[in-house]
């Protein structure tokens, strides 16, 4: 099943990717109008966290978020076979010569992205032309997928960048092994979905609504002494993008508790206020609410 789902998507990947957006649009039409996928999830997120939008205005976001959302689909699949060469052509970085000064002052980096534009064209962008040194080497930080299938495809396909994927639960055992080795690397988390109650540490608002952000990459960045940056993608035209570099915090050991976090959130919240279409509505990002918190939980925060 693996091998013929692999097998399949290279078949389709081979297609130009004129070709692919012919059948993005079509499949549009099922996912938006037919099937309605996801449609209460992505209007209920949509209505919070612009309240102050015209109805008319969030249903063109939300028709335009769907456009994208096939678009990602077919750009993703079309990495099994797109040359780096063109990968560099249509993604291009911004700000490179920051991750050249960190190379050249031995310094590790931590990256923040986001579920914004294609993220799996950034893990393959990233090692094709952001970090020009074959030894500065790129970790992207993962989730496991709950279908063992796809997780292995995406593996496969991810793998392809050069990029090494790090399921989340060895990030440490790594940080302590780099440390070791003096290995020089940069972490990438995308840190923009829900929590687990027990993982809930702050609220703050983001986009309107009350949000328990992921803390984890902060709590790296601290216990490593790392500088952190961001990563503002913008969609220039359908099938080409730009990411700007920006420091978060030359080290952040300097910052407050949580600071670093909340800093990430309100660059990406800009990230998204630009172009709300090319974010992933679909995420049940706000389905935990502050006042249905166990007791026990809210006790911990507040104290």
């Amino acid at each position: 099943m693996d091998r013929l789902l692999y097998f399949v998507a290279w078949l389709f990947s081979l297609l130009p990717l004129f070709v692919l957006y012919i059948f993005s649009d079509i499949v549009f039409v099922f996912v938006y109008y037919v099937f309605g996928y996801r449609k209460t999830v992505v209007w209920e997120n949509l209505k919070n966290s612009f309240p102050n939008k015209s109805d008319e205005e969030l249903r063109k976001i939300a028709r335009d978020f769907y456009l994208y959302f096939c678009d990602n689909f077919v750009e993703t699949i079309k990495l099994l076979t797109m040359p780096q060469k063109e990968m560099r052509r249509r993604f291009i970085y911004e700000n490179c010569d920051l991750l050249d000064d960190y190379y050249e002052q031995n310094k590790n980096i931590i990256l923040y992205l986001g579920h914004y534009g294609n993220w799996e064209w950034l893990t393959f962008a990233k090692t094709a032309q952001a970090c020009r040194h074959p030894d500065f080497l790129s970790y992207s930080v993962y989730h496991p997928l709950e279908s063992n299938t796809f997780d292995k495809f995406y593996l496969k396909l991810r793998s392809k960048s050069g990029s090494v994927l790090l399921p989340q639960n060895k990030v440490l055992r790594k940080l302590i092994e780099i440390k070791k080795t003096k290995e020089k690397a940069f972490f990438c988390f995308i840190s923009d979905q829900g929590t687990g109650w027990p993982n809930i540490y702050f609220w703050m608002q983001f986009l309107n609504q009350e949000t328990a952000p992921i803390v984890g990459p902060e709590r790296i960045a601290k216990q490593m002494g790392y500088p952190v940056l961001y990563l503002d993608v913008t969609r220039v035209k359908r099938g080409y993008y730009t990411g700007k570099f920006m420091v978060i915090s030359e080290d952040a050991c300097d910052l407050p508790e949580f600071e670093l976090t909340k800093r990430y959130m309100r660059l990406l919240e800009q990230t998204i206020v630009r172009n709300p279409s090319y974010w992933l509505w679909t995420h049940k990002r706000w389905k935990r609410k502050r006042k249905c918190m166990p007791e026990d939980l809210a006790q911990k925060i507040n104290s």
